[in-house]
């Protein structure tokens, strides 16, 4: 976890002053003697109501002035830093003391730091005016302690945490808004984006100095001084990471310097080399413009775009690409066009001997992987490799081109399925149709025969009546072959899947020692819906999850809103982009052998003993009239997932 950033004492130093009398130099003047004299007044007013006690006097000046000499000296973009930790004691000053007294000791902590221990002497304005944006900021700091009736002595939420949260606020406000504004004056910039960029990263720190603050405060009114040293404690841990951060950055800086000056120098020397030929230079120009078009060009391709030499080592490769290699951590080393190969699950050696044919022949070569049931991680995709030739036309390496067609195959198979199931559906309907008005001429012949049996007849009676039972439930598979035929024609109202769905799992769950658990989102959009089919299609999920769940196990029901774009489907889904509402039933089975996940909503297949393998047919078949899409997930030994999609009512 990074440390805590040591307490930012804002004493900037500003940018040189201008001689000129410029609109520039006059409002940075005004700006700089309103703040100090602002300042100064407060700090004579503090200086005139202080009570004094001498010992806690001694003791915080003593302190702050120690922080105070411990500082960093950090670059900004605009000038530089020094940074200390002495805020710390002013807040414990300001609690302890009141906030004159914490006015006394900052002012005198940050003149010390801006004069003792410096590279150089600095003007005495800068000096006056670091004192005078800590003065305004204790101020404004004891202002809200006071505001908020803050009381050290009473450690609670209201009296404590509430009113030193806010104190710490608006020190940080002040102190950075102040110097913010002398820097923006200084190098004409905007003030918001010079307290944005030099000053917001500080905050954090602020608060560290307030916590601290609060809990020395604490530690002098209990008297409990055998805690003081794990009070400091987390202020000298910041200043020594803040300081190995700073060394970094003057690190980094430095050769970013020298970097700059070699990459300047080097630009010169080519400038000199190619002032003489202005036709050399005309072409390199071309060349880098092309050069860089083919990079937009490369990095705004959807596809993976990999070019490697002769020797198959990368040359250029697009984000999509870095990627696709980074998929597996560690797979796909810089150079090495193969392991990209590995990555997408092609056999070893395939790279070398299609790259070899390919600088051989000449020609551009496809190829695909068949990962679908080898892993999600994993996958399929299409590539083509397309020669590159040099000036003199011989074949100087490759351009691979891999596009992933995995969502796009998963949604053919999709589209696939739905083409066989109407299919089937037609046939089906037509022959429920037929044997339904088979089954009414036999119905109505058994209630005649029924009609004119002789009491005395009981066993024929009896056979009757089986009879008429047996065509009921013929009736009921006519039934549900006509539902999977055309979904049943919803007869939608726009209502909330929360009752529906908790009653149709519980009332499929009543009898069985397997125990639901719900997800419900508490917002969750309305649907346009029929409740009657899609009960049908709880019940159907709900009860497949029970019977895959061992005894006393759980099934896991869950909902909530989705809203689907463009570029972000999910997996194996063909929905247009809009809100959706998602229906999750998740089992803790034994799971789908990944040969049985792509045909479980094909009718009548079923890998159960006694089942009938309609109701995940008809589930579809219910969804996909209602404008939505089902999904099924699954890993052997780690239970199935069945995810429905429903589109949110517009109302």
């Amino acid at each position: 976890m990074a440390l805590p950033a040591a307490i930012p004492s804002s004493r900037r130093i500003l940018a040189a002053g201008e001689p000129e009398w410029t609109w520039r130099t006059i409002r940075r003047r005004v700006y700089l003697g309103a703040v100090m004299a602002a300042g100064g007044l407060l700090l004579v007013q503090a200086a005139a109501r202080a009570h004094l006690d001498p010992l806690p006097t001694v003791a915080l000046t003593v302190a702050a002035v120690m922080l105070s000499l411990y500082k960093l000296k950090l670059p900004l973009a605009s000038g530089t830093s020094t940074m200390s930790m002495a805020a710390t004691v002013d807040f414990v000053a300001l609690l302890t003391a009141g906030v004159e007294l914490a006015t006394l000791v900052a002012a005198i902590a940050v003149l010390l730091q801006c004069t003792v221990r410096v590279p150089r002497t600095q003007p005495l304005y800068r000096s006056a005016f670091s004192v005078a944006s800590v003065v305004l900021s204790v101020q404004a700091a004891g202002l809200v302690w006071r505001a908020l009736q803050g009381d050290v002595t009473t450690p609670t939420f209201d009296r404590l945490l509430v009113p030193l949260s806010a104190a710490a606020t608006a020190y940080f406000v002040v102190n950075t808004a102040l110097v913010a504004g002398a820097i923006a004056l200084s190098f004409s910039t905007s003030p918001v984006l010079a307290w944005n960029r030099d000053f917001l990263w500080s905050a954090p720190g602020y608060f560290l100095a307030a916590a601290v603050g609060a809990t020395v405060a604490l530690i002098m009114v209990t008297a409990a001084w055998e805690l003081l040293p794990l009070a400091v404690s987390p202020l000298y841990i910041s200043y020594r990471a803040y300081q190995i951060s700073v060394r970094r950055l003057e690190e980094e800086r430095w050769h970013a310097q020298e970097l700059a000056k070699l990459v300047n120098a080097t630009r010169q020397a080519l400038a000199r080399a190619t002032q003489s030929e202005a036709a050399l230079a005309a072409e390199k120009e071309r060349l880098a413009l092309e050069s860089a078009r083919l990079r937009v060009t490369v990095q705004a391709i959807n596809d993976a775009v990999i070019t490697v030499d002769r020797m198959g080592a990368v040359l250029l490769m697009n984000d999509r690409a870095r990627s696709l290699a980074s998929m597996k951590p560690g797979a796909a080393p810089a150079g090495e066009m193969g392991a990209i190969f590995e990555v997408l699950a092609l056999p070893p050696g395939m790279y070398e001997s299609t790259l070899e044919r390919l600088l051989v022949g000449g020609y551009p070569v496809r190829l695909r992987n068949e990962p679908l049931d080898q892993g999600a991680n994993i996958p399929l995709v299409e590539i083509t490799g397309t020669p590159t030739r040099d000036q003199d036309g011989r074949v100087a390496g490759a351009v691979w081109v891999v596009r992933d067609i995995t969502d796009a195959e998963r949604i053919a198979q999709e589209r696939a399925k739905a083409a066989r199931l109407e299919s089937l559906g037609v046939l089906a309907g037509g022959l429920a149709h037929d044997f339904n008005n088979i089954l009414m001429g036999i119905v109505g012949n058994l209630s005649l025969a029924q009609g004119l049996v002789r009491p005395e007849e009981s066993a024929l009676a009896l056979r009757l009546a089986q009879a008429a039972a047996a065509c009921a439930r013929a009736r009921g598979v006519t039934n549900q072959l006509l539902t999977f035929a055309k979904g049943g024609t919803p007869v939608k109202k726009s209502a909330s899947l929360r009752e529906l769905v908790l009653e149709c799992t519980r009332f499929a769950l009543s009898g069985s020692t397997v125990a639901p658990r719900f997800d419900v989102a508490p917002d969750l959009w309305a649907c346009d819906i029929d409740h009657v089919q899609i009960g049908q299609v709880v019940h159907n999920l709900v009860l497949n999850a029970v019977q895959a769940t061992p005894r006393d196990g759980i099934v896991e029901v869950a909902m909530k809103n989705v809203v689907l774009s463009a570029t972000t489907p999910p997996a194996g889904v063909d929905l247009a982009p809009g809100k959706y509402v998602q229906l999750t039933v998740r089992d803790h089975g034994d799971g789908i052998l990944p040969q049985h996940l792509g045909r479980i909503f094909d009718p009548y297949f079923t890998t159960k003993k006694r089942g009938s393998g309609l109701g995940l047919a008809i589930s579809y078949s219910i969804v996909k009239a209602h404008g939505g899409a089902i999904t099924a997930a699954s890993e052997p030994g780690s239970g199935s997932t069945f995810s429905v999609f429903l589109p949110a009512s517009a109302q």
